[in-house]
């Protein structure tokens, strides 16, 4: 064999042996999921809420999405985004379709002022759907890395 090809075989290796140490060290831990789903239920309830509200719920959001990064890259070394390529986008896209249905509803019900409840109603399935999308992103994104 020839050198070159060598060590194309040897950094492929690599790859794959950094790939499922990566997935082994990967699982979150539950409160992790719950930090994602709750980042998407104060978005979902944010219309409900009056402006000056809204634009305090939306910095939360903001400042715990920057925590999570913090949190991940403390914990793995790097930052994994859901956005990524490979087969967790078919995790992602319904994701984000249903949590943006969600925060539509949400839009439509906090213009009637009887009607706000309902848009909590709706935080509250979107921290279910955020949580268990977030736990079966997971599983696909160990399993596309061979973990």
């Amino acid at each position: 064999m020839s050198m070159m090809k060598e060590e194309a075989l040897a950094a492929l290796e690599a790859k794959s042996q950094a790939e499922r140490r990566l997935a082994q060290l990967s699982p979150c831990p539950q409160s992790r999921h719950a930090a994602f789903a709750a980042v998407m239920a104060i978005l979902v309830a944010s219309p409900a809420v009056p402006v000056p509200w809204r634009f305090a719920a939306l910095a939360v959001a903001l400042a715990a999405v920057a925590l999570i990064l913090q949190w991940d890259k403390r914990r793995l070394g790097v930052f994994i985004n859901g956005y990524r390529r490979g087969k967790t986008r078919l995790v992602t896209g319904p994701l984000l379709v249903i949590e943006l249905a969600l925060y539509s509803a949400s839009l439509f019900f906090a213009e009637f002022p009887e009607r706000p409840r309902l848009a909590f109603a709706l935080a509250a399935v979107a921290f279910g759907v955020a949580y268990v999308g977030s736990t079966i992103w997971q599983r696909v994104f160990k399993r596309e890395l061979g973990a």
